[in-house]
């Protein structure tokens, strides 16, 4: 009797386990996305937004499975050199006004994934960065896709000013 106890006992603990991972994962968790590779990282496209460093991880945003990067993004414009479209008379400090988005890719080449729209005009959120600041930009994707194997951070939509 006190064996069968002790193997009931277990199984329910095992049980338990498998469940409180697919609460937490269903409730936001982020899952490091351990193959996946940034495969760009330095300067975005020829501009002078430098991409420090990014992270991915799978996880849920806003109700929908998302493969999510946290890049860090640092201003390299200056005064003397700033951003493409800088005819904002405010402008004098080099500032750049960008967003970031991603292309996801696996063995078979690109796997289709969207930004989740936040209702803003670039489709991304915008960020504004002075000369020398850096951004922890967060890049949410909707994929179900779990065969992710590297991707290329993206720049939106370059300006010296806000984009209206």
């Amino acid at each position: 009797m006190k064996v069968v106890l002790i193997v009931v006992a277990a199984a329910l603990a095992a049980v338990t386990s498998v469940i409180v991972a697919l609460i937490i994962l269903n409730l936001g968790a982020q899952v490091p996305a351990t193959n996946a590779k940034l495969n760009n990282e330095g300067y975005l496209g020829g501009t002078k937004l430098f991409l420090v460093s990014a992270t991915s991880a799978y996880g849920v945003h806003d109700g929908q499975t998302c493969f999510i990067i946290n890049a860090t993004v640092r201003n390299d414009y200056t005064a003397q050199d700033p951003p493409p479209m800088d005819n904002y008379g405010g402008n004098s400090s080099g500032a750049a006004f960008f967003g970031l988005t991603a292309t996801l890719h696996g063995k078979t080449g690109q796997i289709n994934a969207s930004n989740i729209d936040r209702g803003v005009p670039l489709g991304v959120p915008q960020v504004g960065l002075d000369s020398s600041q850096t951004y922890e930009y967060e890049i949410d994707l909707a994929t179900s896709s779990r065969n992710i194997e590297g991707y290329l951070v993206v720049i939106v939509g370059l300006a010296g000013y806000p984009i209206p």
